[in-house]
């Protein structure tokens, strides 16, 4: 009775109607968004040089805002049920290791593993992960 009282139940409803997209929408948008963040993150070093620096540490303020929004995205894009947000919590930072650590490899020497930036990644989606519900519970 309980899981099918639960699968009528309407689902809840977000702060903002503009979140309130269908479910295969909200996918597309995280990959597109995760895959747009892997090529930023692979692309050689010298595809950014023309930004500047702002301030001391913008790249490890950066880090943390493009993950944070990633976390974002990927909880929005999740079903509500269904148990598996842990374990997608766990995937994002196991990307964002995999990155980290590619990146040498991937990008040919230009770009290094950074402990500094890993921790930014995983602050960036944890706290992406804990924001989500502020931003989006009525």
């Amino acid at each position: 009775m309980a899981a099918s009282a639960r699968a009528g139940a309407p689902a809840a409803r977000m702060r903002w109607r503009a979140l309130e997209w269908p479910a295969w929408l909200r996918r597309v948008a995280a990959g597109v968004y995760l895959a747009l963040l892997t090529a930023a993150l692979l692309a050689p070093p010298s595809t950014f040089e023309d930004a500047g620096q702002l301030f001391t540490h913008q790249d490890k303020v950066v880090h943390l805002a493009m993950f944070l929004a990633l976390a974002v995205l990927a909880r929005w894009s999740l079903p509500a049920e269904g148990g598996r947000r842990p374990a997608a919590a766990a995937a994002l930072v196991v990307y964002a290791t995999a990155i980290e650590a590619l990146q040498p490899a991937l990008t040919a020497g230009q770009r290094t593993f950074e402990w500094a930036d890993l921790a930014c990644n995983a602050a960036g989606v944890s706290a992406g992960w804990m924001l989500f519900p502020r931003l989006t519970a009525r």
